[in-house]
């Protein structure tokens, strides 16, 4: 029966027991040929890396302020790269984003709209090269029907009979 550690049983005392040691579980042979990645997971890691170093640095640094003891100024701010910069200086840096970012979306809208406006200036002039075709097919159309009618006419006159079924 198995119990849960919590649950206790009076008049059962606890016992040692030996466990024999687990059995080895075959592993493959570490290979002698290195590890070929691919140039964009390379870079993936370098950047991974690259952000781990700078969150350890800021780690560092806050921790070290805290075992200090130090008030920072309100007036600068340490960004993860390790530079100072005042609240006026990340607000322009903002704004300049910002600006940047409206620039793009608007570039974007413009070229949205050329987009539609070629796709239906290409519409119409298929439209109207379809028209064109309609045209010459009804033209060829009344050519055969006019080359046919003078086979079908002749010079008797066809007596017409009403045939019931």
């Amino acid at each position: 029966m198995y119990l849960e550690p919590y649950q206790i049983q009076e008049g059962v005392q606890m016992q040692q027991v030996r466990v024999p040691r687990a059995p080895q579980v075959p592993v493959p042979p570490v290979s002698a040929t290195p590890l070929e990645l691919s140039r964009e997971t390379r870079q993936q890691l370098r950047v991974t890396r690259h952000r781990a170093f700078e969150w350890h640095q800021e780690n560092a640094q806050w921790t070290q302020q805290l075992l200090d003891g130090y008030e920072a100024p309100t007036d600068v701010l340490v960004t993860p790269s390790g530079l100072a910069t005042s609240p006026e200086e990340l607000r322009k840096q903002l704004e300049t984003q910002k600006n940047v970012a409206d620039a793009l979306e608007r570039r974007v809208k413009q070229q949205k709209e050329a987009q539609e406006a070629e796709q239906r200036r290409f519409e119409d002039m298929l439209t109207t090269l379809k028209t064109a075709g309609d045209v010459a097919a009804l033209e060829q159309c009344e050519e055969k029907l006019e080359a046919e009618k003078t086979q079908l006419l002749t010079s008797k006159p066809r007596k017409m009979e009403i045939v019931r079924l």
